[in-house]
């Protein structure tokens, strides 16, 4: 055992079936982190991953959480109440006073765990409605499975001991949904990850680098292709602004997906795909001019707390935001930090955004998005779990 982590003292934060990715570093790893700086009894990782890459995945872990636990799931997602029995053997080896448990799955688990007197208390960290988003996106494509998280997420609702939610929304949503009734549970949305501290520099020769000159406006969106990043509808709104607006530009920092090559090839030269390692993005993103974060309206759009809104803002680019994303369509609207876009209405004529309103997004992130902004929450998680 490593000095940091004496037998009485530690807390557990698991995470089932997330991949490594930038999302991964700052939300999990940068998150245990800073816990371990605020105090009080240390935070281990346990994280419980695909065999598949077992060993490169827990490499890549254990480079951002060196003390972390990374061990193989059960395989096949149908058997997923197995792995509350590697959950239990963890408990028993390391005796863990609480564990923050992220997302409906792993809370599930780690209340067996307190169930069988292996650990006191449950935080149940919820990153989004996670019934709705199985039922909305499909996530398995099994509806026997699909049908069980509805159960599963009243169960560790009703539970946990405290409960971490990204949004207002999505407490609104627990309400409505589940009857939730309690007062247990702080807001805390997704935070910059370490990799967005740094001073803005060298814009105009990242631009060059990039291929883009100064008279251009470039939109940029940066993240998945999952069904809930509604590409279909972005390339909607962003095919009457390539034909309107010649000086536009855009830039896709994700996968490759259909709906982007058909941009792509009906303006050449005007719609570019790139892929960049995390540490990279922040760099990139600082070269753009206004970001783009263009959801369809559903419960998991609505509940939602993109990570890349914070992103975005400290890399000083004004957003175009859907009308009801989580707490931060109206952020936008009230604060003068991008604009609202309602489903249906073409974008005006865009333009660079000026230095100082860059610098007001920039502001803005560093306000309200830093992870020491939450010490108050987080203390009050620590307090709790030990």
């Amino acid at each position: 055992m490593h000095p940091k982590f004496p037998w009485t003292k530690v807390i557990l934060y698991l995470t089932y079936n997330d991949q490594p990715s930038g999302v991964y570093w700052s939300q999990v790893t940068d998150v245990v982190a800073h816990l371990n700086t605020l105090g009080g009894p240390q935070v281990r990782l346990v994280a419980l991953v695909s065999a598949r890459d077992y060993f490169g995945i827990r490499r890549k872990i254990r480079a951002h959480s060196p003390y972390a636990w990374v061990l193989p799931m059960v395989p096949q997602m149908k058997r997923w109440r197995s792995n509350a029995i590697l959950v239990k053997a963890v408990c028993r080896l390391l005796r863990p006073s609480g564990m923050i448990a992220r997302g409906a799955l792993a809370a599930w688990m780690a209340l067996r765990a307190r169930d069988k007197g292996l650990l006191k208390k449950v935080c149940f960290d919820a990153r989004g409605a996670y019934a709705a988003e199985w039922e909305e996106y499909r996530i398995i494509d099994d509806d026997a499975l699909i049908a069980q998280f509805r159960e599963v997420e009243q169960e560790v609702l009703d539970r946990s001991d405290l409960r971490i939610a990204v949004s207002n929304a999505l407490v609104e949503h627990w309400r409505e949904r589940y009857s939730y009734a309690q007062q247990e549970h702080v807001v805390i949305p997704c935070t910059l990850g370490r990799a967005h501290y740094w001073e803005p520099s060298a814009v105009e020769a990242r631009r060059e680098a990039l291929g883009f000159v100064p008279k251009d406006v470039v939109l940029v969106y940066s993240g998945s292709t999952a069904g809930w990043q509604s590409f279909a509808l972005l390339e909607g709104l962003l095919r009457p602004v390539l034909e309107a607006q010649p000086r536009t530009k855009v830039l896709f920092l994700c996968p490759p997906d259909p709906a982007i090559d058909k941009l792509a090839k009906d303006h050449l030269g005007r719609v570019l795909t790139t892929w960049v390692p995390p540490a990279e993005v922040p760099a990139v993103l600082q070269a753009c001019d206004v970001a783009l974060l263009v959801r369809e309206d559903t419960i998991t759009n609505r509940v939602a707390s993109p990570t890349k809104f914070a992103e975005y803002l400290a890399c000083g680019l004004p957003v175009i935001i859907s009308e009801s994303i989580g707490d931060f369509s109206a952020v936008v609207r009230m604060e003068g930090i991008g604009s609202v876009h309602a489903e249906g209405v073409p974008l005006p004529v865009l333009e660079r955004p000026t230095t100082g309103e860059r610098d007001h997004c920039r502001a803005y992130a560093l306000t309200h998005f830093t992870k020491e902004v939450y010490d108050p929450d987080y203390r009050k998680v620590l307090e709790r779990m030990s």
